[in-house]
């Protein structure tokens, strides 16, 4: 502060709350102690989220479920305008969001820098809430893991924006622990920025592979699937294709599905259908492209779905189609095939390279290219009983990788970081 000009109101408000807040940490900090002390878990884990999502919260109920394991979740944010979700979020799991003051969680701040015998996982790297969290860290020179999707390298930034995020990965990869990401293609982009291999550990989308065997054979939920299919013109027979996310062409593709979609449509006589699921800034120039194409009666815009309503979604799909022009590790692939639904997507996914395999469990194509995703849809399109196989081996494939696979990675590596500080 300056001398001579007094405190201003703003000043003192925060000062104020930073005090509050300080000493409610003090107490939640003495409680969680003598939690640990009581309940013998051995791995005490911290994880700042960017925001709770269903499938991170499904993810951290396991977590916590786990006796192991004693875990603190913080967000970051509590939403995002690409997911509106209704349903209550950040439910059945040790849970806060941070409360940041001039920037800082000052609380959070403050056990990062205190803990010696607890794993922290940092899932985000560009805020100063989190980068705060993980200077402390290494400057007690104990573990920090960071947990990050795929890094876009490929966004154009802004020249200072660039340059300053160069500057700031180049120093601080190297340092960190562990880096979480998904599969193989968040694999090389790490690399190229100079994060060594022996720091990435594979920890890639996974779903409740239980959850799609009981809900497919609920009643209301094929009642529901029924509907879907005759906006569409497909009741039991035909086979319906369904893309779903946000309806964000430049990202998401729905022109390149659309424009392929409608060119099957006119080579083959049998019932086809495409339902678009989600909704978007582009949604009213896809329900022009529809029209303009003249495939009304076989495409339907069923709009954004609560989780619980994708189960319709799913049940009333053949074929789940994403043809994105950019997707780190779209999470729609995993989930279409716990629920045993082939996968068309585009080779820029990286739940696609990963997962997808021509011709078994599904098809992948060069993005943007409407030719080469016409040939696969009128290769579907031909041979139904080939659909159904295809679906059989896609859930052979999400049964491969499920949630419990996921804690015991988070598990044992959150032990293993503890060990190194040892």
């Amino acid at each position: 502060m300056c001398a001579g000009r007094p405190p201003s109101r703003w000043h003192w408000r925060s000062l104020a709350k930073w005090l509050v807040h300080h000493c409610q940490a003090r107490r939640d900090l003495q409680a969680t102690t003598a939690e640990i002390a009581e309940n013998g878990s051995d791995v005490k884990l911290y994880i700042l989220n960017k925001l709770p999502t269903p499938y991170t919260d499904e993810m951290f109920r396991r977590l916590a479920a786990d006796p192991e394991i004693d875990l603190q979740i913080y967000h970051l944010w509590k939403g995002s305008w690409r997911r509106p979700w209704k349903t209550e979020l950040a439910t059945g799991y040790p849970n806060k969001y941070m409360n940041v003051v001039c920037g800082i969680d000052w609380e959070f701040l403050r056990r990062t820098w205190r803990e010696k015998e607890a794993a922290f996982i940092i899932a985000d790297w560009g805020h100063l809430p989190s980068l705060a969290l993980i200077a402390a860290r290494l400057a007690r020179g104990r573990n920090v893991a960071i947990w990050t999707d795929t890094p876009q390298e490929t966004i154009k930034r802004a020249w200072p924006k660039h340059q300053l995020r160069k500057a700031l990965l180049h120093w601080l990869l190297p340092r960190v622990t562990m880096i979480f990401a998904p599969g193989k293609v968040a694999h090389d982009v790490l690399v190229t920025m100079g994060v060594r291999s022996e720091q990435i550990v594979d920890l890639p989308f996974m779903v409740d592979i239980h959850y799609p065997v009981t809900r497919q054979s609920d009643p209301d939920v094929q009642n529901a699937a029924r509907d879907l299919r005759a906006l569409v013109g497909c009741q039991e027979r035909g086979i319906v294709f369904s893309m779903i996310s946000t309806i964000y062409t430049s990202v998401k593709g729905q022109d390149v599905g659309i424009e392929a979609f409608a060119q099957c449509v006119k080579k083959h006589e049998g019932q086809l259908g495409l339902l678009i699921v989600g909704e978007g800034p582009d949604r009213e120039k896809m329900e022009q492209l529809v029209q303009e194409l003249e495939i009304e009666q076989h495409v339907a815009f069923v709009g954004w779905k609560e989780p619980a309503e994708m189960d319709e979604v799913y049940a009333a799909t053949d074929v789940v189609l994403h043809p994105s022009r950019r997707d780190a590790y779209p999470l729609v692939v995993v989930e279409a095939m716990s629920w045993s639904k082939p996968v068309i997507g585009s080779d820029v996914c990286g739940s696609v390279i990963d997962r997808v395999e021509d011709g078994y469990n599904g098809y992948s194509f060069p993005s943007g290219d409407v030719a080469a995703l016409t040939g696969v849809l009128d290769k579907v399109a031909a041979d139904a009983a080939h659909v159904r196989d295809m679906g059989k081996q896609a859930r052979a494939t999400a049964e491969a990788w499920p949630l419990e696979r996921g804690v015991e990675i988070l598990k044992s590596n959150a032990r293993r970081a503890l060990e190194m500080d040892q």
